[in-house]
């Protein structure tokens, strides 16, 4: 009798941490490079008190590079255009790393919208050579 209320109270619990992770999960949109270099993402800032959304990005592999410029679009649309990285923490708590590359990019934006297209451009150099990734976030 005992058994059957406990995995009775287990399959609640499941079910409300799959409901709570899928809520917290489905308000945000991400994306990764074809080659793997670098992964953005877009969510609901649920810290601060002014509320919005944020774009972060981070170099997943890949060697030390510098990153020159971080565009944000909406539609083909810039929201945008960032560059000249320099590793620090700001007032609000956000931090920018050099290596491996992390960074906030778009602060305290509006909601992503259904049927447009986010797309993150990174170009950034390494041994002298210039390359742009551009991805789309979903």
């Amino acid at each position: 009798m005992k058994r059957k209320s406990y995995l009775k109270l287990l399959i609640v619990f499941i079910l409300l941490g799959g409901g709570v992770y899928w809520y917290y999960n489905s308000i945000a949109i991400w994306g990764t490079s074809d080659n793997h270099m670098w992964k953005a993402t877009y969510k609901k800032d649920f810290d601060r008190t002014e509320g919005g959304w944020n774009g972060n990005i981070k170099q997943k592999s890949g060697n030390e590079v510098k990153v020159k410029k971080i565009t944000f679009t909406d539609n083909k649309r810039t929201l945008m255009s960032t560059g000249n990285f320099i590793e620090e923490k700001m007032e609000d708590g956000s931090v920018t790393k050099l290596y491996p590359f992390s960074t906030e990019f778009y602060g305290l934006g509006d909601a992503p919208k259904k049927g447009h297209i986010y797309k993150v451009h990174v170009t950034w150099s390494d041994k002298g050579k210039s390359h742009t990734d551009s991805f789309q976030l979903k």
